[in-house]
């Protein structure tokens, strides 16, 4: 029984030494089970990360301003040299692209900026197109709050702007669409009577642009940017769709006021009310004006709203 306890004995050691000499030939020991499942663990938690940081590119926050959503207005306050709107565009869920117009025929701007109501929108591109071809690049990958306006944005490029180009989708959510404005400021010494805006346009010069509802009335105060020496005459273009006006006045720098018109009238699209003389040749603070797009509008339909500019002339 020893005996065949001690051949036992032997056969076992005989196996793990071989074991041991075939596992040292052979390499590192693969890993365990546990081990196994560490390199998925890895590329999920990389995939993760990158993931991240993906979205927090794409979900940037410019800086932005608190601003009214009631009305499509300038809200009162500085306006250097003079603010204006290119356009405005309503965005659904999906991704939108949009070009808004701006032609030389409005001016040379300094800077440009964007305004947000109704829902936060993700702007994935926008870009600026002059007129001698260049493009400039303003925003990429960038989230806008609702009621908000970005800070301007410089134009590294001067010369007078073709287009606006955007790409941009709005946050799905009970709100519905949003609406984008897109705003340009003058170049220094574009207004004023020796300024470079009377050489275009037979000395008419855009004073400002607002965007008429058509639920109700807006009552509007449009500031007018540097412009010494004060305008003699203004008109007023209307675009996109036919308004009724109720009254248009200009509030000089001194605080006196001129009444234009207090009196209902409509102005149909692609039509101008004016020229009018201005009783006083001085600086023109802000624009006053009361107006709506029609419902019953004999132009186009493809908008709720129209465009309506203010001109001025030295």
């Amino acid at each position: 029984m020893t005996m065949r306890l001690t051949l036992v004995a032997m056969m076992l050691a005989a196996a793990g030494g071989s074991s041991l000499v075939e596992a040292r030939d052979a390499g590192p020991l693969p890993p365990a089970p546990a081990a196994a499942s560490e390199a998925p663990q890895r590329d999920q938690q990389s995939w993760q990360v990158a993931q991240a940081n993906t979205k927090k590119r794409r979900n940037r926050t410019v800086n932005t301003r608190e601003t009214a959503p009631e009305t499509s207005a300038l809200p009162p306050g500085k306006a250097s040299n003079g603010e204006v709107l290119f356009g405005v565009q309503d965005v659904g869920f999906l991704v939108d692209r949009d070009v808004i117009r701006v032609g030389a025929e409005v001016g040379k701007f300094d800077r440009v900026r964007l305004r947000v109501l109704r829902n936060e929108i993700f702007v994935t591109d926008l870009k600026a197109v002059f007129d001698d071809g260049t493009t400039e690049t303003l925003l990429t990958d960038a989230k806008i709050g609702a009621d908000r306006k970005t800070e301007w944005i410089p134009l590294k490029h001067k010369g007078f702007i073709k287009e606006i180009q955007l790409v941009y989708r709005s946050k799905p959510d009970f709100k519905g669409q949003a609406r984008v404005e897109v705003f340009g400021e003058y170049e220094a010494g574009w207004l004023g009577p020796n300024g470079e805006g009377r050489k275009y346009n037979d000395g008419w010069v855009l004073l400002g642009t607002d965007t008429a509802g058509s639920v109700g009335f807006d009552r509007v105060k449009i500031p007018v940017g540097q412009n010494e020496g004060g305008f003699k005459q203004l008109r007023v273009s209307v675009k996109d769709r036919d308004i009724t006006m109720t009254n248009l006045a200009v509030v000089y720098s001194d605080g006196q006021k001129d009444e234009i018109e207090a009196s209902r009238i409509k102005v149909e699209a692609d039509k101008t009310f004016g020229p009018v003389d201005l009783k006083k040749d001085a600086t023109i603070k802000e624009i006053e004006a009361t107006w709506r797009s029609r419902a019953l509008a004999t132009s186009k339909r493809d908008r709720a709203y129209a465009t309506v500019q203010v001109w001025g002339k030295h």
